[in-house]
Protein backbone atom coordinates (compact mmCIF):
# COMPACT_ATOMS: atom_id res chain seq x y z
CA UNK A 1 0.00 0.00 0.00
CA UNK A 2 1.34 2.94 -0.86
CA UNK A 3 0.30 6.48 0.78
CA UNK A 4 -0.48 9.20 -1.06
CA UNK A 5 -1.45 12.88 1.17
CA UNK A 6 -2.93 15.92 -0.83
CA UNK A 7 -2.66 19.33 0.21
CA UNK A 8 -4.99 21.42 -1.60
CA UNK A 9 -5.07 25.39 -2.37
CA UNK A 10 -8.74 26.26 -2.65
CA UNK A 11 -11.67 25.16 -1.97
CA UNK A 12 -14.05 26.84 -3.91
CA UNK A 13 -16.40 25.19 -6.44
CA UNK A 14 -14.06 23.36 -8.07
CA UNK A 15 -12.27 22.03 -4.65
CA UNK A 16 -14.96 20.87 -3.21
CA UNK A 17 -15.96 19.08 -5.99
CA UNK A 18 -12.24 17.45 -5.88
CA UNK A 19 -12.09 16.94 -2.11
CA UNK A 20 -16.30 15.19 -2.62
CA UNK A 21 -15.14 13.13 -5.14
CA UNK A 22 -11.56 11.92 -3.28
CA UNK A 23 -13.72 10.65 -0.31
CA UNK A 24 -15.94 9.18 -2.38
CA UNK A 25 -13.48 7.34 -4.16
CA UNK A 26 -10.41 6.52 -2.27
CA UNK A 27 -11.65 3.24 -0.87
CA UNK A 28 -12.14 2.11 -4.50
CA UNK A 29 -8.34 3.49 -5.19
CA UNK A 30 -7.13 1.37 -2.17
CA UNK A 31 -8.47 -1.95 -3.51
CA UNK A 32 -7.47 -0.98 -6.81
CA UNK A 33 -4.41 0.67 -6.79
CA UNK A 34 -3.33 -0.06 -3.80
CA UNK A 35 -3.16 3.68 -3.01
CA UNK A 36 -4.32 5.31 0.47
CA UNK A 37 -4.89 8.78 -0.17
CA UNK A 38 -5.61 11.35 2.23
CA UNK A 39 -5.85 14.91 3.12
CA UNK A 40 -2.84 16.33 4.76
CA UNK A 41 -4.56 19.51 4.69
CA UNK A 42 -6.52 22.26 2.55
CA UNK A 43 -6.03 25.64 2.21
CA UNK A 44 -7.52 28.87 1.36
CA UNK A 45 -6.60 32.60 1.63
CA UNK A 46 -7.08 32.54 5.77
CA UNK A 47 -4.78 29.42 6.06
CA UNK A 48 -4.54 26.12 6.17
CA UNK A 49 -6.49 23.62 8.08
CA UNK A 50 -4.28 19.98 8.58
CA UNK A 51 -5.88 17.18 8.72
CA UNK A 52 -8.94 15.59 7.66
CA UNK A 53 -11.17 15.37 10.82
CA UNK A 54 -12.57 19.00 10.12
CA UNK A 55 -13.08 18.32 5.84
CA UNK A 56 -16.74 18.13 6.31
CA UNK A 57 -17.28 20.62 8.06
CA UNK A 58 -14.88 23.33 6.39
CA UNK A 59 -17.01 22.23 3.12
CA UNK A 60 -20.24 23.44 4.37
CA UNK A 61 -18.27 26.33 5.66
CA UNK A 62 -17.04 27.19 2.08
CA UNK A 63 -20.79 26.93 0.90
CA UNK A 64 -21.93 29.16 3.65
CA UNK A 65 -19.35 32.08 2.24
CA UNK A 66 -17.01 31.21 5.54
CA UNK A 67 -13.59 31.14 6.27
CA UNK A 68 -10.91 28.39 7.00
CA UNK A 69 -9.57 30.31 9.88
CA UNK A 70 -13.04 30.17 11.52
CA UNK A 71 -12.57 26.63 12.30
CA UNK A 72 -8.54 27.17 13.50
CA UNK A 73 -6.32 27.43 10.00
CA UNK A 74 -2.36 27.82 9.98
CA UNK A 75 -0.39 29.21 7.82
CA UNK A 76 -0.12 27.07 5.10
CA UNK A 77 3.51 27.84 4.87
CA UNK A 78 4.28 25.83 8.03
CA UNK A 79 2.29 23.49 6.35
CA UNK A 80 4.47 22.64 3.62
CA UNK A 81 7.10 23.75 5.34
CA UNK A 82 7.41 19.98 7.03
CA UNK A 83 8.01 17.09 4.36
CA UNK A 84 5.80 14.25 3.78
CA UNK A 85 6.45 11.62 5.91
CA UNK A 86 8.32 7.96 5.30
CA UNK A 87 7.19 5.86 2.09
CA UNK A 88 4.62 8.55 1.82
CA UNK A 89 4.39 10.85 -1.37
CA UNK A 90 2.51 14.43 -1.95
CA UNK A 91 0.63 15.62 -4.36
CA UNK A 92 0.01 19.32 -4.24
CA UNK A 93 -3.25 20.63 -5.85
CA UNK A 94 -4.06 24.45 -6.87
CA UNK A 95 -7.75 24.39 -6.93
CA UNK A 96 -7.20 28.68 -6.32
CA UNK A 97 -7.31 31.37 -8.81
CA UNK A 98 -5.12 33.54 -9.88
CA UNK A 99 -1.42 33.98 -9.81
CA UNK A 100 -0.95 34.51 -6.17
CA UNK A 101 -0.27 30.69 -5.23
CA UNK A 102 2.74 30.20 -7.63
CA UNK A 103 6.14 30.81 -4.98
CA UNK A 104 3.79 28.20 -2.98
CA UNK A 105 3.77 25.75 -5.86
CA UNK A 106 6.74 26.29 -6.62
CA UNK A 107 8.11 25.78 -3.18
CA UNK A 108 6.08 22.15 -2.76
CA UNK A 109 7.52 21.26 -5.59
CA UNK A 110 11.26 22.13 -5.19
CA UNK A 111 10.17 20.31 -1.71
CA UNK A 112 9.19 17.26 -3.32
CA UNK A 113 5.88 17.38 -3.88
CA UNK A 114 4.23 16.77 -7.02
CA UNK A 115 1.61 19.54 -8.59
CA UNK A 116 -1.67 19.20 -10.44
CA UNK A 117 -3.19 22.53 -11.63
CA UNK A 118 -6.67 23.75 -12.49
CA UNK A 119 -5.67 27.21 -11.92
CA UNK A 120 -4.18 28.56 -15.17
CA UNK A 121 -2.60 31.45 -12.93
CA UNK A 122 0.64 29.98 -12.28
CA UNK A 123 1.67 28.99 -16.23
CA UNK A 124 -0.42 31.69 -17.71
CA UNK A 125 2.17 34.45 -16.62
CA UNK A 126 4.90 35.74 -17.65
CA UNK A 127 7.38 33.68 -19.53
CA UNK A 128 10.07 33.58 -16.81
CA UNK A 129 7.37 32.40 -14.17
CA UNK A 130 5.85 29.85 -16.95
CA UNK A 131 9.66 28.48 -17.12
CA UNK A 132 10.68 28.88 -13.60
CA UNK A 133 7.33 26.68 -12.71
CA UNK A 134 7.53 24.19 -15.26
CA UNK A 135 11.05 23.46 -14.98
CA UNK A 136 11.68 22.54 -11.45
CA UNK A 137 9.95 19.11 -12.64
CA UNK A 138 7.76 18.66 -15.72
CA UNK A 139 7.49 15.23 -15.02
CA UNK A 140 5.84 15.81 -11.50
CA UNK A 141 3.51 18.51 -13.05
CA UNK A 142 -0.40 17.78 -14.42
CA UNK A 143 -2.48 20.74 -15.82
CA UNK A 144 -4.51 19.10 -17.80
CA UNK A 145 -7.68 20.66 -15.97
CA UNK A 146 -6.40 23.95 -16.95
CA UNK A 147 -7.12 23.88 -20.51
CA UNK A 148 -10.42 21.65 -20.86
CA UNK A 149 -11.57 20.62 -17.99
CA UNK A 150 -12.19 16.96 -18.18
CA UNK A 151 -11.38 16.89 -22.07
CA UNK A 152 -8.15 15.34 -22.78
CA UNK A 153 -6.52 18.29 -24.56
CA UNK A 154 -2.99 18.39 -23.24
CA UNK A 155 -2.06 14.68 -23.11
CA UNK A 156 -3.85 14.64 -26.78
CA UNK A 157 -0.85 17.09 -27.68
CA UNK A 158 1.86 14.82 -25.42
CA UNK A 159 1.02 11.83 -27.67
CA UNK A 160 0.99 13.38 -31.09
CA UNK A 161 4.86 15.02 -30.50
CA UNK A 162 5.93 11.92 -28.44
CA UNK A 163 4.68 9.88 -31.82
CA UNK A 164 6.69 12.64 -34.56
CA UNK A 165 4.07 14.48 -35.33
CA UNK A 166 3.90 18.18 -35.96
CA UNK A 167 1.47 20.74 -34.86
CA UNK A 168 0.62 23.00 -37.66
CA UNK A 169 -2.11 24.74 -35.89
CA UNK A 170 -4.82 24.98 -32.77
CA UNK A 171 -8.12 26.08 -33.52
CA UNK A 172 -10.39 25.64 -30.74
CA UNK A 173 -14.32 26.70 -28.90
CA UNK A 174 -12.25 26.27 -25.45
CA UNK A 175 -14.62 28.04 -22.90
CA UNK A 176 -17.32 26.42 -22.39
CA UNK A 177 -19.01 29.49 -20.49
CA UNK A 178 -18.83 31.64 -23.58
CA UNK A 179 -20.20 28.43 -25.43
CA UNK A 180 -23.31 27.86 -23.13
CA UNK A 181 -24.22 31.96 -23.44
CA UNK A 182 -24.10 32.19 -27.21
CA UNK A 183 -26.13 29.09 -27.53
CA UNK A 184 -28.74 30.39 -25.78
CA UNK A 185 -28.81 33.79 -26.65
CA UNK A 186 -28.98 32.30 -30.24
CA UNK A 187 -32.21 30.80 -28.92
CA UNK A 188 -33.54 34.78 -28.97
CA UNK A 189 -32.95 34.98 -25.24
CA UNK A 190 -31.64 38.04 -23.89
CA UNK A 191 -27.45 38.17 -23.22
CA UNK A 192 -28.17 39.18 -19.84
CA UNK A 193 -30.57 36.35 -18.85
CA UNK A 194 -28.26 33.78 -20.10
CA UNK A 195 -25.54 35.10 -17.79
CA UNK A 196 -27.36 35.09 -15.06
CA UNK A 197 -28.00 31.18 -15.61
CA UNK A 198 -24.77 30.80 -16.43
CA UNK A 199 -24.01 32.13 -13.02
CA UNK A 200 -26.32 30.48 -11.34
CA UNK A 201 -24.94 26.69 -13.15
CA UNK A 202 -21.83 27.49 -11.38
CA UNK A 203 -20.40 27.70 -15.07
CA UNK A 204 -18.97 31.62 -14.54
CA UNK A 205 -16.09 32.48 -12.36
CA UNK A 206 -18.21 34.36 -9.33
CA UNK A 207 -17.45 38.20 -11.65
CA UNK A 208 -19.15 36.64 -14.74
CA UNK A 209 -16.48 39.46 -16.31
CA UNK A 210 -13.60 36.89 -16.32
CA UNK A 211 -15.39 34.80 -18.22
CA UNK A 212 -17.02 37.52 -20.84
CA UNK A 213 -13.75 39.42 -20.91
CA UNK A 214 -12.04 36.81 -22.76
CA UNK A 215 -8.97 36.85 -20.39
CA UNK A 216 -10.10 32.95 -19.71
CA UNK A 217 -9.69 31.94 -23.20
CA UNK A 218 -6.71 34.28 -23.71
CA UNK A 219 -4.77 32.12 -20.37
CA UNK A 220 -6.06 28.89 -22.40
CA UNK A 221 -4.63 29.88 -25.71
CA UNK A 222 -1.13 30.78 -24.56
CA UNK A 223 -1.09 27.55 -22.46
CA UNK A 224 -1.67 25.58 -25.14
CA UNK A 225 1.04 27.68 -27.83
CA UNK A 226 3.69 27.01 -24.70
CA UNK A 227 2.52 23.50 -25.07
CA UNK A 228 3.43 23.21 -28.65
CA UNK A 229 6.72 25.23 -28.40
CA UNK A 230 5.69 28.56 -28.52
CA UNK A 231 7.51 30.60 -26.37
CA UNK A 232 4.95 33.84 -26.09
CA UNK A 233 4.28 36.68 -23.54
CA UNK A 234 0.90 37.52 -22.17
CA UNK A 235 0.57 40.19 -23.86
CA UNK A 236 1.39 38.53 -26.93
CA UNK A 237 -2.25 37.06 -26.68
CA UNK A 238 -4.65 40.13 -27.49
CA UNK A 239 -8.46 39.22 -26.91
CA UNK A 240 -11.64 40.75 -27.67
CA UNK A 241 -13.86 41.39 -24.38
CA UNK A 242 -17.60 40.91 -24.22
CA UNK A 243 -17.86 43.05 -21.21
CA UNK A 244 -19.61 46.62 -21.64
CA UNK A 245 -16.82 49.33 -21.27
CA UNK A 246 -19.72 50.95 -18.99
CA UNK A 247 -20.01 47.65 -16.50
CA UNK A 248 -15.56 46.82 -16.40
CA UNK A 249 -15.08 48.77 -13.45
CA UNK A 250 -18.29 48.28 -11.32
CA UNK A 251 -19.45 45.85 -8.46
CA UNK A 252 -20.56 42.15 -9.78
CA UNK A 253 -23.81 43.24 -8.47
CA UNK A 254 -24.22 46.50 -10.62
CA UNK A 255 -22.75 44.52 -12.95
CA UNK A 256 -25.60 42.00 -12.83
CA UNK A 257 -28.45 44.67 -12.40
CA UNK A 258 -27.16 46.54 -15.22
CA UNK A 259 -26.34 43.93 -17.89
CA UNK A 260 -29.83 43.94 -19.44
CA UNK A 261 -29.23 47.57 -20.25
CA UNK A 262 -27.24 45.86 -23.30
CA UNK A 263 -28.76 43.45 -24.65
CA UNK A 264 -30.63 45.32 -27.14
CA UNK A 265 -26.76 46.30 -28.43
CA UNK A 266 -25.58 42.01 -28.41
CA UNK A 267 -28.95 40.88 -29.89
CA UNK A 268 -27.84 43.55 -33.14
CA UNK A 269 -24.67 42.15 -33.37
CA UNK A 270 -26.19 39.17 -33.74
CA UNK A 271 -28.68 40.29 -36.22
CA UNK A 272 -25.57 40.77 -38.38
CA UNK A 273 -24.29 37.57 -38.82
CA UNK A 274 -24.09 36.21 -42.60
CA UNK A 275 -27.39 33.39 -43.20
CA UNK A 276 -25.94 29.51 -42.70
CA UNK A 277 -23.38 31.30 -39.65
CA UNK A 278 -23.04 31.51 -36.00
CA UNK A 279 -21.17 33.67 -33.67
CA UNK A 280 -18.26 31.52 -31.93
CA UNK A 281 -15.45 32.85 -29.31
CA UNK A 282 -12.73 30.87 -30.70
CA UNK A 283 -8.82 30.88 -30.34
CA UNK A 284 -6.86 30.11 -33.14
CA UNK A 285 -3.09 29.25 -31.93
CA UNK A 286 -0.67 28.48 -35.09
CA UNK A 287 2.95 27.65 -35.20
CA UNK A 288 4.09 30.30 -36.51
CA UNK A 289 2.48 33.57 -36.67
CA UNK A 290 -0.27 35.74 -34.37
CA UNK A 291 -2.68 34.00 -31.70
CA UNK A 292 -6.47 35.51 -32.36
CA UNK A 293 -8.68 35.07 -29.34
CA UNK A 294 -12.59 36.72 -30.20
CA UNK A 295 -15.98 36.19 -31.60
CA UNK A 296 -15.75 34.99 -35.24
CA UNK A 297 -18.46 34.24 -37.90
CA UNK A 298 -18.25 29.99 -38.73
CA UNK A 299 -20.89 27.81 -40.52
CA UNK A 300 -24.11 26.90 -38.61
CA UNK A 301 -23.07 23.05 -40.13
CA UNK A 302 -19.48 23.17 -39.11
CA UNK A 303 -17.08 21.38 -36.26
CA UNK A 304 -17.88 25.08 -34.40
CA UNK A 305 -21.26 25.51 -34.91
CA UNK A 306 -22.83 22.88 -34.64
CA UNK A 307 -21.75 22.24 -31.52
CA UNK A 308 -24.47 24.05 -28.80
CA UNK A 309 -24.07 24.46 -24.84
CA UNK A 310 -21.09 23.80 -22.99
CA UNK A 311 -19.20 21.68 -25.19
CA UNK A 312 -15.56 22.30 -26.05
CA UNK A 313 -13.71 21.71 -29.36
CA UNK A 314 -9.98 21.18 -30.05
CA UNK A 315 -9.28 21.32 -33.67
CA UNK A 316 -5.59 20.17 -34.44
CA UNK A 317 -4.32 20.34 -38.03
CA UNK A 318 -1.02 18.53 -37.87
CA UNK A 319 1.71 16.94 -40.57
CA UNK A 320 -0.02 14.06 -40.47
CA UNK A 321 -3.62 15.26 -39.97
CA UNK A 322 -3.94 18.15 -42.34
CA UNK A 323 -6.76 17.24 -45.66
CA UNK A 324 -9.29 15.82 -42.17
CA UNK A 325 -8.03 17.44 -38.84
CA UNK A 326 -7.99 15.73 -35.68
CA UNK A 327 -11.09 17.23 -33.50
CA UNK A 328 -11.40 16.25 -29.79
CA UNK A 329 -14.84 17.95 -28.12
CA UNK A 330 -16.30 17.01 -24.68
CA UNK A 331 -18.47 19.39 -21.74
CA UNK A 332 -15.63 21.86 -20.69
CA UNK A 333 -17.37 23.75 -18.00
CA UNK A 334 -18.91 22.72 -14.74
CA UNK A 335 -17.03 22.10 -11.25
CA UNK A 336 -17.49 18.40 -11.25
CA UNK A 337 -16.04 18.10 -14.70
CA UNK A 338 -13.57 20.33 -13.78
CA UNK A 339 -12.33 18.23 -10.48
CA UNK A 340 -12.95 14.85 -12.86
CA UNK A 341 -9.93 16.25 -14.93
CA UNK A 342 -8.14 17.26 -11.49
CA UNK A 343 -8.93 13.89 -10.15
CA UNK A 344 -7.44 11.99 -13.16
CA UNK A 345 -4.18 13.95 -13.08
CA UNK A 346 -3.86 13.18 -9.56
CA UNK A 347 -4.16 9.45 -9.72
CA UNK A 348 -2.26 9.33 -12.73
CA UNK A 349 0.99 11.14 -10.20
CA UNK A 350 -0.20 9.00 -7.24
CA UNK A 351 -0.08 5.65 -9.05
CA UNK A 352 3.77 6.50 -10.46
CA UNK A 353 4.56 7.34 -7.09
CA UNK A 354 2.96 3.83 -5.80
CA UNK A 355 5.28 2.24 -9.21
CA UNK A 356 8.62 3.81 -7.61
CA UNK A 357 10.20 2.73 -4.26
CA UNK A 358 11.70 5.76 -3.27
CA UNK A 359 8.87 7.60 -4.06
CA UNK A 360 9.81 11.12 -5.94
Amino acid sequence: MKRVELVQLGIGHVGRAVAQIVLEERKRWRERYGLDISYRAVADTSGALAGEDLLPQAIRLKEAGGRLSELGAEPLEEVLAEGPGPKTARVLVDAAAGEGTYDLDVRGVRRGSSLVLCNKGPISGSTERYEGLVGEGPERLRYEATVGAGVPVLSTIEALQASGDDILEIQASPSGTLGFIMSGVEEGRPFSEVVREAAELHYTEPDPRDDLSGLDVARKALILARKIGRRLEPEEVPYESLVPEELREVSVEEFMERLSEFDEGFAARLSAVRPGHVLRYLARIPKEGPVEVGLREVPAAGCFGARSGVENVFNFRTRRYSDVTLTVSGPGAGPERTASGVVCDLLDLARRAAESDGGW
